[in-house]
């Protein structure tokens, strides 16, 4: 398999075929997200600035660890309970963490310079924590995979990308704006956290097999 031939829509119809069998354990694991989201829409008061730290920089790469761990050895044959999943993404959490920091600091640098340098650097390190909680790699060594993995295929990314976001992004958005066009209502605010909790399933299903493809192709050029 070349990188060529690594398809966005047969990797979107591969995503809805996979995804029924283990969608409900990953809205398992996923769902403190949706709890801490309709909490900072409700209004977390004075917390809110350090509740959100917390979330965003420990709360996120640890659900995404175990979102991305549970994903990959279902989709692999190697299947594990939602409690493994959790348990792999605490033992790697500390480098989950790095790994999560450096690559948005770097991609906020990115976007500083100018928007196309910031997109750059997103698509290159958009895999640092699958090989962080999968290959139980340093932090150091998942950005240097992800750049390595991601070299020479960034319009296939970009791409990819792009297909995932139209069709299972957009549509939230738009059902978010038709109860209200200035999204700034409560309704609106948690009609869109709870369609982002039900479709972040099919994103990682989606970018797992992304990431799949992307080795598989790697290794069979080597």
């Amino acid at each position: 398999m070349t990188a060529q031939r690594i398809s966005a829509t047969s990797l979107l119809r591969e995503t809805f075929a996979a995804a029924g069998a283990i969608y409900a354990p990953q809205l398992t694991i996923n769902s403190p997200s949706l709890i801490f989201a309709v909490l900072n829409s409700v209004g977390l008061g004075s917390a809110a600035i350090p509740l959100n730290i917390i979330y965003w920089f420990v709360a996120i790469p640890f659900l995404s660890g175990s979102l991305i761990f549970y994903t990959y050895r279902s989709l692999t044959g190697n299947q594990v309970t939602v409690s493994e999943a959790f348990h792999q993404a605490n033992r790697r959490l500390l480098p989950l963490i790095l790994v999560y920091i450096i690559s948005f600091v770097l991609i906020f640098a990115g976007f500083i310079a100018l928007i196309i340098p910031g997109l750059y650097v997103s698509y290159r390190l958009i895999f640092p924590l699958y090989a962080t909680v999968i290959d139980n790699s340093s932090a150091l060594d998942s950005l240097s995979s992800s750049w390595e993995l991601t070299k020479g295929r960034w319009w296939l990314i970009f791409r990819s990308t792009f297909l995932i976001f139209f069709v299972v992004i957009v549509p939230t958005i738009l059902i978010s704006l038709l109860i209200d066009p200035t999204a700034k209502s409560l309704a609106s605010k948690l009609t869109a956290n709870v369609l982002g909790f039900l479709v972040a399933p099919l994103m990682s299903v989606y970018f797992v097999l992304l990431y799949q493809r992307l080795r598989e192709s790697a290794t069979t050029m080597k």
